[in-house]
């Protein structure tokens, strides 16, 4: 019997009882009850249009294939079955049964709710409220919005304000990326997602945990709002806040973000992350570890690219490895090709190799460099230093060309070598100087220097054509193109036409002096005492000549001095071999050998003018003087 009727029969037989009709006539008597009520049962059975629904009702029944009321206290409440749909406005519900009472549905079987604008809920059986527009979604539930598909047991969406609520675990994908949580709030109208406890985020390039997150459902952006880790095949990220562009694979962490990639380990104030270009940039205390690579990178902001290997650092930048430290204002490494570049004022060590200068480029698989304003090289090895404007280096060779000079003088000026010799400095410089090593097994360098070649230390001063050095002997060797060499010690004047000039322990030992060599020396710089001869060698002590040996053609032109240091006389003497003995800068006795010859006269007969020798020149035994000279 439909539950529709049972009212009405329970009421037929309470009125046939209380009548008590003869049971002969009960059945014509209920035939006649049947016929009056009939009407209303197939009311209750007819299409919804054909039955007057109250205007106040705010769920309108639009089919249903069965409609039964029945009281529920002062209250009539109605049951709908069989492909029941409703509407409330812009919203559609469906379902298998439904039951209506006063501003509460209960809705079971089936259930969907639909929104005008495209948003659809699915769920086993609901409670929606129609005042309040808030529905209550239990068993297997689905809200779709879009591309976005919401999964979970129990879900609170609030129709009006277009808010749905989780609190029992839920899971949404957009086809290829899901995400689980145990509480979500569903911001529909905002297109915002908020996910609470446990959230785990898998997609096919990457997996995500954190604890809080918002995800953006028209941008596809997630925002981090609590601790982050985000786990790729190689690749960890981990950030306390930032946000991921899911279609575009683009990242900004920028509370405390680290990453790591195969060992190597970054951190900065603020990281980016390019997934097309495989990029990262570090800005802000930006620094990379690398230990696998024993490399070590800081900066203002780093970028580097996982694909190509290169990094680039910008502000306080420094690059450490292996082999090299690199500092400077800009640097470009490519870890693959073994190159660097710096820009602005920048540093390497490069053991034993320093240098300093405004930009720097190398090549580690060439071994070839290049650097460019205010150069400065130290070679800790062979304790000398060039600076230059320009300097072309090979690493593999350890060969290196400066040219030009420094700071303001640039490409107009010289190349300046100085070294540390016994608490004083020694300058050198040319047109071009040249260093390598003849043998890359041998510790040995040659330094050489061409064209216009000057030397000043506080005690020694030299010049000529070209030069070279060799730090296996430590032997100056200084040669004629146009000019004769000259090298001035304190008062003496040596020249020749190739002279040698041995330091030993960072002292001057002593000179050669080979072919058309001449010694020239004075008290007062007037009067210039005179050594001549094919080859002389002097030995030095404490910097001062103290023994000095003229084989070949020796001549000697001497002004002879008293106890009181004034002028009696002049020496001439002439043989094949004199050796000399100085003390004080003078010389204190002469050793000729195999038929000398010789002669004094008074200083009357030689007058004021000095008597010269073939080959003196000049006027001065000191020198060119001031450094500012060797530029």
């Amino acid at each position: 019997m439909p539950f529709a009727i049972l009212p009405f029969y329970l009421i037929t037989i309470t009125l046939f009882n209380s009548f008590s009709i003869p049971r002969q006539q009960s059945r014509s008597f209920l035939l006649v009850i049947a016929c009056a009520l009939l009407p209303f049962v197939f009311m209750a059975q007819a299409p919804v249009a054909n039955i007057q629904q109250d205007s106040t009702q705010k769920l309108k029944i639009e089919t249903a294939l069965v409609v039964e009321y029945f009281i529920k206290g002062e209250r009539t409440v109605q049951k709908l079955s069989g492909n029941v749909r409703m509407r409330q406005e812009n919203t559609l519900v469906y379902c298998d049964t439904a039951i209506l009472d006063q501003d509460n549905a209960t809705l079971k079987g089936s259930v969907v709710i639909e929104q005008a604008d495209s948003v659809k809920v699915f769920a086993d059986s609901a409670l929606y409220n129609t005042d309040t527009k808030i529905s209550h979604l239990f068993g297997n539930v689905v809200l779709v919005n879009g591309v976005q598909e919401l999964f979970t047991n129990r879900l609170r969406y609030d129709l009006g304000n277009k808010i749905a609520t989780y609190h029992t675990g839920a899971t949404m994908t957009n086809g290829q990326s899901q995400l689980t949580s145990t509480h979500g709030y569903n911001y529909v109208n905002d297109k915002e997602i908020f996910f609470k406890g446990d959230v785990l985020g898998t997609d096919p390039d990457f997996t995500m945990r954190t604890d809080t997150m918002a995800f953006n459902t028209e941008t596809q952006t997630v925002r981090f709002l609590a601790p982050t880790l985000i786990s790729q095949q190689k690749s960890r990220i981990y950030t306390e806040g930032g946000f991921y562009d899911i279609e575009n694979d683009f990242a900004e962490f920028d509370l405390n973000p680290q990453y790591e990639k195969e060992g190597q380990r970054g951190r900065a104030r603020k990281m980016r992350y390019f997934g097309v270009s495989k990029e990262y940039v570090l800005e802000g205390d930006a620094y990379i570890d690398d230990p696998a690579k024993g490399q070590q990178t800081q900066a203002d902001v780093i970028r580097y690219n996982t694909d190509t290997e290169k990094t680039s650092l910008r502000g306080n930048a420094h690059f450490l490895d292996s082999t090299r430290d690199i500092r400077g204002e800009s640097i470009y490494v490519d870890s693959r090709n073994k190159a660097y570049q710096i820009t602005g004022r920048g540093r390497v060590v490069d053991p034993p190799n320093i240098i300093e200068a405004d930009s720097l480029d190398f090549n580690d698989v060439l071994g070839a460099g290049l650097a460019l304003g205010s150069v400065i090289w130290i070679d800790t090895a062979s304790d000398f230093t060039i600076l230059a404007h320009r300097m072309d280096y090979n690493k593999k060779s350890e060969f290196l060309n400066a040219f030009g000079g420094m700071g303001i003088i640039g490409a107009r000026g010289r190349p300046l070598m100085k070294s540390l010799i016994e608490r004083d400095t020694l300058y050198m410089s040319a047109d071009t100087l040249t260093s390598y090593k003849p043998d890359t097994l041998s510790d040995t360098r040659l330094l050489l220097a061409h064209q216009d070649v000057r030397i000043f230390k506080s005690d020694l001063q030299a010049a000529c054509d070209s030069l070279s050095f060799s730090s296996a002997d430590s032997i100056f060797r200084f040669y004629k193109i146009r000019d004769i060499p000259i090298i001035w010690s304190d008062t003496s004047q040596f020249s020749g036409d190739t002279i040698r000039m041995l330091l030993k322990n960072k002292k001057l030992d002593r000179i050669w002096l080979i072919q058309n060599t001449l010694v020239v020396n004075s008290e007062d710089g007037l009067l210039f005492n005179q050594i001549k001869g094919r080859n002389t060698t002097a030995f030095f002590r404490d910097d001062e000549v103290r023994e000095m040996l003229v084989e070949g053609n020796a001549q000697a032109i001497y002004y002879a001095l008293d106890d009181k240091r004034a002028y009696i006389g002049l020496n001439e003497t002439q043989c094949s071999e004199m050796r000399l003995y100085f003390g004080n800068n003078q010389v204190e006795s002469i050793k000729f050998y195999t038929e000398p010859t010789g002669s004094f006269s008074p200083m009357k007969k030689t007058g004021s003018n000095t008597k010269k020798l073939d080959g003196f020149f000049g006027n001065s035994c000191e020198g060119p003087g001031a450094s500012a000279d060797l530029y």
